[in-house]
């Protein structure tokens, strides 16, 4: 027999805890209890982004408008669907699976024009005028303001 406590009602007597049991523990229950799957969230804002369907439609557009020299859609499209880009393919939730392609082509068109970008930088960087040679007057762009006769305005 349990002893009640008294001045606290019967339903705040028990609390959050289960009672422990006539043998002093707690009652186990008969199915092993496992924690929950994490929730899979396609976008990086979790609970607040897009639903699955609106997301593979997100996904399907950044990729395609990536085409139409905005390379930078597909850079977006990776850091959105972050959580799909970062799972491996054998435990990407079947969720996913409309939505990897779009994004792992993203990440690939996106380092390719990444590194094409690098490249053409690095080559005027470098090289300049002992690359170029004469040629280099013609590439470069601080001196279109003297061939179209602009800067003679100023001074």
């Amino acid at each position: 027999m349990e002893a009640r406590v008294a001045g606290v009602p019967e339903d705040e007597e028990s609390g959050l805890l289960p009672r422990p049991s006539a043998a002093g523990r707690r009652p186990s229950s008969r199915a092993p209890r496992f924690p929950p799957p994490p929730a899979a969230w396609a976008t990086v804002d979790g609970p607040l982004g897009l639903p699955l369907e609106e997301a593979e439609r997100h996904a399907r557009r950044f990729f395609l408008w990536g085409f139409a020299c905005l390379p930078f859609l597909w850079a977006i499209n990776c850091c959105y669907f972050w959580p799909v880009l970062r799972s491996p393919a054998a435990s990407t939730p079947a969720a996913f699976a409309p939505i990897r392609p779009y994004v792992m082509r993203s990440a690939i068109g996106f380092t390719i024009f990444s590194v094409v970008l690098i490249t053409w930088a690095t080559t005027f960087i470098v090289g300049g005028e002992r690359l170029f040679g004469p040629a280099w007057n013609d590439l470069v762009m601080y001196n279109v303001a003297d061939k179209i006769g602009l800067s003679g305005f100023m001074g």
